[in-house]
């Protein structure tokens, strides 16, 4: 079975020119950089990117940034174009510091929305040290946010409706990718809904969260209506941490594994705790290609799967009951906080759990922390 999405190392994406001017304010004769921007639908790259004259475009916006800028994104559309499998629609190249990180944020959550068009990338992040934070990301294209830098942070998206137009091939598909040589990626309290929809069940290259590096943390994410896996690991991926995330109704809920391009002795000492895994087509979790030891499964609702488990590492704690979603839709627009009475409540692990949940709330709230993106 092939599950990877294979892209090119280094690949140069030249769509979009990134500007190479700086920023700067003069403050008592000396030149400080500038540490907020403002981008708006109806600003003009020729602007200075100060809130009365905001930028048109987040790659013009990633070059007058340095380290420590907030880049504040005005809620609108935005149209992007990535006409080939290697291209992307916005390309992000500079690194903040891991004191001065630097910070694109959609001041209305979700509402700066970016539409892709074509079947490349939509959004190829490559600095390091760097937040993308609150943004709609949706369109034809094969990928959402590509995380080709380290350190790097993707908190509070929503990515959704990617058709992946290129089709089921060698190329992939995902709404967020972890790629490049060091990792130390924290994925956290996404929606991702419906990528590659069309070919769920049928393609096994479309993912929902993909991990191809090591020490990557997902948490609080929310995942649906995935061709392949809500969350898979492939390529170089290893030490993974995998905790309290609620994915349903994808071919496969979680998958563990290496195989293809950066392959090493195999995927190890991975953490997947506490995660709700409902409603899967083949799998609930499964462990593919090649694998190291230490993988460790703690504490996870696994149920309504095809088959529920198929690994070989330590499973414990884990419950095989219905979640008792409020108000559970397969298409990912119900309601997946739980009722009082639901076995998820209480039943997690303090063990690497997030300090707060999907909405914000802090964990645990009862007597121990809950499984699954929300705490009840």
């Amino acid at each position: 079975m092939q599950n990877a999405v294979k892209l090119v190392p280094n690949v140069r994406i030249n769509l979009l020119s990134c500007f190479g001017a700086v920023a700067l304010l003069a403050v008592g004769g000396s030149a400080l950089a500038a540490t907020n921007i403002y981008v708006s639908p109806t600003g003009s790259d020729s602007n200075p990117g100060t809130q009365a004259a905001p930028v048109k475009t987040i790659t013009r916006a990633d070059a007058l940034a340095s380290a420590g800028s907030t880049v504040h994104v005005a809620a609108g559309t935005y149209y992007v174009s990535a006409p080939s499998l290697s291209s992307a629609g916005i390309v992000t190249r500079k690194s903040g510091t891991s004191s001065a990180r630097i910070r694109f944020v959609s001041d209305v959550k979700w509402g700066a929305k970016i539409v892709v068009s074509g079947t490349g990338i939509t959004w190829d992040s490559r600095g390091n040290y760097v937040d993308i934070d609150g943004f709609q990301i949706t369109g034809s294209g094969r990928h959402g946010l590509l995380a080709s830098g380290a350190y790097l942070t993707f908190k509070n998206n929503y990515i959704h409706d990617l058709t992946v137009s290129g089709g089921c091939n060698g190329s992939g598909g995902a709404a967020i990718d972890t790629y490049g040589p060091v990792g130390n990626v924290l994925i956290d309290r996404n929606v991702v809904r419906n990528i590659g929809y069309r070919y769920i069940g049928a393609c096994n290259t479309i993912q929902g969260i993909y991990i191809a590096n090591a020490n990557n943390v997902v948490t609080n994410n929310i995942v649906s209506g995935v061709a392949m896996a809500g969350i898979q690991q492939w390529h170089g991926a290893t030490a993974s941490t995998i905790v309290n995330n609620t994915s349903f109704h994808n071919k496969i809920g979680i998958l563990l594994g290496q195989g293809d391009a950066g392959t090493t002795t195999g995927s190890a000492n991975n953490y997947v705790a506490n995660n709700i895994v409902y409603d899967n087509v083949a799998y609930g979790v499964i462990e593919m290609g090649k694998m190291g030891g230490n993988n460790r499964y703690a504490n996870n609702l696994v149920a309504r799967s095809g088959t529920s488990w198929k690994v070989k590492g330590s499973v414990s704690g884990s419950i095989s009951s219905d979640p008792l979603f409020r108000n559970y839709l397969a298409n990912g627009t119900g309601d997946y906080r739980v009722y009082s009475s639901s076995p998820a409540i209480d039943r997690g692990t303090s063990t690497k759990a997030p300090t707060i949940d999907f909405a914000g709330v802090a964990r645990p709230r009862g007597a121990a922390v809950d499984v699954g993106a929300y705490e009840y």
